[in-house]
């Protein structure tokens, strides 16, 4: 007969089982837990990603919309001023585009037929070039794209080594592009490329250029530009946008 075990002996057997039973089960809850953690971070960098691709196609989309509204805006003054026209029997004149005023400068009583240049050439003498620099950017934020490219012309002129050469020129670009200027947006670009290389516009100067490149037509080096930036520029807001924008090439 098989000989029996005592039951003392069972039970320090079961013990055992149990015991290496339990270490094998936490070292299983150990791993997944490690590996649940590591998918974890890896998708929040992927969300991270995701959320600054959608602030750069919101501003992308700022823009458009800003461009758009002052498309109609010039529509509706030019429209208005035909009819008062034909109301006071003077001859109809053809309204000249114009961007619309930003309320700062509403407040200031700007001459309706200043140019953007004459605006500024009062003031370089009182303006740092911090405060002739933000003039600019203001007039680009609020889509008054032809006097923002003279203000940034001015700028450039006054402090060709300035702190926000690099901005300055960027900036220029983003208004020829939204211009539909595109062989000046790509002429603006190109400095950047190739005298700034080392500034933190670099890859969205390289954006707008693949932008300008296709409204140019020439498809072929638009790709090119945004496979560039996603290799590199892995991971970033930027990179995602390219990734976007090539999808509809």
């Amino acid at each position: 007969m098989p000989r029996l075990l005592d039951t003392s002996a069972a039970q320090r057997f079961v013990a055992a089982a149990l015991t290496i039973a339990l270490i094998i089960a936490s070292s299983a809850v150990a791993a997944q837990s490690s590996d649940g953690l590591a998918l974890l971070l890896e998708q929040n960098q992927q969300l991270q990603a995701e959320i600054q691709a959608l602030r750069r196609q919101l501003d992308e989309q700022g823009f458009e919309l800003k461009k758009l509204q002052r498309d109609s805006l010039n529509r509706y003054t030019d429209v208005d001023q035909r009819l008062s026209d034909l109301e006071s029997g003077a001859p109809a004149v053809t309204a000249t585009p114009a961007a619309p005023k930003s309320a700062r400068q509403a407040q200031t009583q700007e001459p309706a037929a200043a140019s953007p240049r004459a605006r500024g050439t009062l003031e370089p003498a009182v303006l740092s070039e911090q405060q002739l620099y933000q003039m600019a950017y203001d007039s680009v934020i609020n889509s008054q794209f032809e006097r923002s490219i003279a203000e940034f012309d001015q700028y450039l002129s006054l402090y060709a080594n300035g702190r926000f050469v690099a901005n300055a020129h960027y900036w220029k670009g983003q208004a020829y592009l939204y211009l539909d200027r595109f062989e000046e947006a790509r002429a603006a670009y190109d400095i950047i490329l190739d005298q700034y290389p080392d500034s933190n516009k670099l890859p969205d100067a390289m954006y707008g250029l693949g932008l300008a490149y296709q409204g140019m037509g020439n498809v072929q080096r638009a790709r090119q530009l945004l496979t560039d930036i996603k290799r590199r520029f892995p991971n970033t807001g930027v990179a995602n946008l390219a990734d976007t924008r090539l999808l509809s090439l």
